[in-house]
């Protein structure tokens, strides 16, 4: 998932719902609302939160700057 054209160093974006996979396993990807982008020397981040856990293991909620390759929109 790309930021949106026009946005320069860093950029609002309406909370959007997406999916997070930071383990780079599409098993293991998690619901999020993507609510902010910056550009960083190494790239895009996306500023998420994302809930993480279910079955075996409790519910747990993280808010973090993610890079733009772990994010896919939600569809």
């Amino acid at each position: 998932m790309r930021p949106p054209d026009g946005t320069t160093t860093r950029g609002h974006a309406f909370p959007k719902h997406v999916w997070i996979d930071v383990t780079g396993s599409s098993t293991s990807r998690s619901p999020g609302l993507l609510l902010e982008w910056r550009r960083t020397p190494s790239g895009w981040e996306a500023l998420c939160v994302y809930a993480s856990g279910g079955g075996n293991r409790r519910w747990s909620l993280t808010e973090a700057w993610v890079r733009a390759e772990h994010v896919s929109p939600a569809t």
